[in-house]
């Protein structure tokens, strides 16, 4: 990749500790963009800065809108402006429907929905003085299917992608772009929040399930998610998706029978990973 190709963007991703974010922070950092990576965690946002160029490196809990409008507003300090916001922080919380709190409720709405909400309305300012902007969020279609287990995750991702597409009708034409991404499932080493106990990466997968779940749970890695990300800052587009697969699985989510059998798989395959019974947990 030419390392001119986002030659001075200024571009912040949230969730630059692991993952898709810090697959992306990289990928961004090896076009030519300066990049803002920030994250709860300091020491991984650390490491992720020793392999690139100059980073600004910004702790934050985008669990308050307030940490995320202020998250902007360095940005701008250090650098004077900012090209393109990536809203990729997320909260994953995994627990049964009929028993999830409504505080994990509103964690996850706090991070996956009003954070990326007050940074993009921050972001705004400065992008309207500026000329132009981008934002990308970085959503999931498995609010379209209905993921077991995770509620709180897939029902705040909808929200945003309710905002998402609320924004890029009233924003068009004012040279502020706003695009939709949605990955799919991804391989990282970052491990859910979980009220069931431990989790691994693969709970909702079985290597004997139907061809169908199967190839709707295959994951992605981060830095495909990562080459697609900077084509998406270089060639804007209102939504792209990871692969085939997931473009798919989202027309699939239409057919309620098809959905249905899928999802039912997937809560299938957890249950018995975790000796679930349906309305056991008291």
């Amino acid at each position: 990749m030419e390392s001119y190709t986002l030659a001075n963007k200024i571009i912040l991703v949230t969730g630059a500790s692991s993952g898709i974010g810090a697959a992306a922070a990289m990928a961004f950092d090896a076009a030519g963009a300066r990049v803002a990576i920030a994250s709860r965690r300091k020491e991984k946002l650390d490491l992720l800065a020793a392999g690139m160029h100059e980073p600004l490196v910004i702790q934050v809990d985008l669990d308050r809108e307030e940490n995320a409008m202020e998250m902007v507003r360095r940005v701008v300090a250090h650098y004077g402006r900012i090209d393109v916001l990536v809203n990729n922080a997320a909260s994953i919380i995994v627990d049964q429907s009929d028993v999830v709190s409504a505080d994990d409720l509103l964690r996850a709405f706090r991070t996956n929905l009003l954070a990326p909400v007050a940074a993009t309305q921050e972001a705004l300012q400065f992008m309207r003085k500026q000329g132009g902007g981008h934002i990308i969020n970085v959503g999931s279609p498995g609010f379209m299917m209905g993921i077991p287990f995770y509620a709180p995750y897939v029902c705040s991702k909808a929200a945003l992608s309710a905002w998402t597409r609320t924004i890029q009708a009233e924003w068009s034409g004012s040279g502020i772009i706003v695009s939709e991404y949605f990955p799919g499932y991804i391989s990282t080493d970052s491990l859910p929040d979980s009220r069931l106990g431990s989790v691994e990466q693969d709970f909702l997968m079985e290597q004997h399930q139907n061809f169908i779940a199967k190839m709707f749970t295959k994951p992605k890695t981060p830095a495909h998610v990562a080459r697609q990300l900077v084509q998406l800052v270089i060639k804007p587009r209102i939504l792209v998706y990871s692969d085939l697969g997931v473009k798919i699985g989202a027309y699939i989510s239409n057919i309620s029978g098809f959905r249905l059998a899928i999802s039912r798989q997937m809560a299938k395959t957890a249950r018995a990973k975790k000796n679930l019974g349906i309305f056991t947990k008291s």
